[in-house]
């Protein structure tokens, strides 16, 4: 098979569906082949006819595409619309990867969280017969799959995810950072902008800490984990940063807290000083990304750090007696070879961090990468995980929670390792979706078990102006769970 990762743009049209949820699938499973990929009613390049038969407990597809003609049938297994959506995609699947000579390591799958769909399925059934569900109605990988499976295990050894139904996290965004980097779409803002601009936005921030953190103390529901992030937090000033965490100390921090993350994330970010501030209060992990350790990239990336700066400040930290250390590594920045990539996972390995974080590019709308046209071999993505999961898996770091985005390069995933005992409990509650999320601060989104969402404003002045009303939200949301 064609082992390119140059597509062409196509235009396809499809008739026969009928079913909103069905045809918005089929949308994503193309774009997953090339996210310039398009449905069109007229001018296509490609006519896709889909008809399906639902006869007593069997249901068949054939899928006509010119002289192509693809047939499936499936038994129900779950429920009717879902077993027909999906035998759907797989015929679509297989008519895309003879048209692009191009396979995908999660088949039909195109949502971010596959290890919630691989817990759902062990509620129900053994081990061998959820690896056989996601390799034969979703057609994912048997190496893929057999991934899902091992960190879904891994997860339910660590946590009681019964019991912390009942609490929440919290997620608290400072939307800044020194500079931003070429693949972030993150919101952010430049820490330089006027003082008054994080000034007042500090102020907001701490007050909807402090009325959530009266809010939870009164209604008696505990918090499991903090999570600081952006932006890069530790971009604050050292005043602002003691006042961020003064406040995090008083309002939520309690005896029911079993974890609170600061994601340091930039080594130009941090000094000593802020480092033993942080280490004056409660926080049990924090993050330094080196994201590469080659020196061409991080400038390209706009990343104003040296590798100097990142095994510094990593020192420094271990020094002051950081125990729960992450860092975070890409893989698919422009212009870096396999050798480079390779030479990254070796460095921070080297270091020896308690957790790594293994990201393929993600093209986001909003970065300054999203319309550059990455090259790399499909066999190298492969080369490059089977290498990271090798080396990770022989100094002792287990994988133990997965995630994928929209426009990942390769069609991958990120995974995050870690040693023993190391996890990030707020990575997983969150990705599992197995909790109320409740975010606080600009651009932050609160997820409720009940599927509503809160999504505070990503305009800072909107934020700074109408948190208030975002706060009420959030109180009337966590009233109707607690119920």
């Amino acid at each position: 098979m064609d082992d390119s990762n140059k597509l062409i743009n196509l235009k396809i049209k499809v008739i026969g569906i009928n079913d909103k949820r069905i045809f918005i699938a089929i949308n994503k499973l193309i774009k997953a082949f090339n996210r310039q990929n398009v449905i069109v009613t007229s001018d296509y390049d490609y006519l896709i006819h889909v008809s399906s038969l639902i006869k007593e407990k069997k249901i068949k597809v054939i899928l006509t595409c010119g002289s192509e003609i693809i047939k499936d049938e499936t038994e129900i297994f779950e429920d009717v619309l879902s077993d027909k959506k999906y035998l759907i995609l797989a015929c679509i699947y297989r008519l895309f990867v003879k048209i692009s000579k191009k396979e995908l390591s999660y088949g039909v799958l195109t949502g971010i969280r596959p290890t919630k769909l691989v817990h759902r399925y062990k509620e129900k059934y053994s081990d061998d017969i959820v690896l056989s569900i996601l390799q034969k109605k979703y057609l994912i990988t048997k190496e893929k799959a057999e991934l899902l499976l091992l960190i879904a295990n891994y997860q339910k050894q660590l946590v009681d995810f019964p019991k912390l139904k009942d609490e929440v996290s919290i997620y608290i965004n400072v939307p800044f950072c020194l500079s931003k980097c070429s693949y972030c779409s993150f919101t952010s803002y430049p820490i330089d902008l006027k003082e008054l601009i994080p000034k007042q936005y500090l102020t907001v921030l701490l007050d909807e800490i402090k009325i959530m953190g009266a809010y939870l103390k009164e209604k008696h529901i505990p918090i499991t984990t903090i999570y600081v992030g952006g932006g890069t937090p530790s971009a604050l000033n050292y005043d602002h940063l003691k006042s961020l965490l003064y406040h995090i100390e008083t309002y939520l921090i309690n005896d029911s807290v079993l974890e609170f993350t600061l994601e340091c994330g930039r080594p130009d970010s941090l000094t000593l000083d802020k480092l033993k501030l942080i280490k004056e209060f409660s926080v049990t992990r924090i993050s330094i990304n080196p994201q590469t350790f080659n020196r061409d990239t991080l400038k390209q990336m706009n990343r104003r750090h040296s590798i100097d700066d990142i095994i510094k400040i990593y020192q420094g930290a271990r020094d002051i007696g950081f125990d729960n250390i992450n860092m975070d590594l890409i893989i698919g920045l422009p212009n870096e070879t396999i050798e480079d990539y390779k030479h990254s996972i070796d460095e921070t390995i080297g270091l020896a961090p308690d957790s790594i974080t293994v990201h393929y590019l993600a093209q986001k709308r909003g970065s300054k990468l999203f319309n550059e046209q990455i090259e790399m071999k499909r066999s190298d993505y492969f080369t490059l995980f089977s290498y990271a999961y090798k080396q990770l898996i022989e100094h002792h770091y287990s994988p133990y929670y997965l995630y994928r985005q929209k426009n990942i390069v390769g069609n991958l995933e990120n995974t995050g390792y870690c040693q023993k005992e190391k996890v990030c409990l707020y990575n997983i509650l969150m990705i599992e979706e197995a909790q109320n999320i409740i975010g606080l601060g600009c651009g932050a989104s609160s997820k409720f078990l009940n599927h509503d969402i809160v999504l505070n404003p990503k305009d800072i002045k909107s934020y700074i102006t109408s948190y208030q009303k975002y706060i009420d939200k959030k109180i009337n949301n966590m009233n109707e769970n607690i119920k």
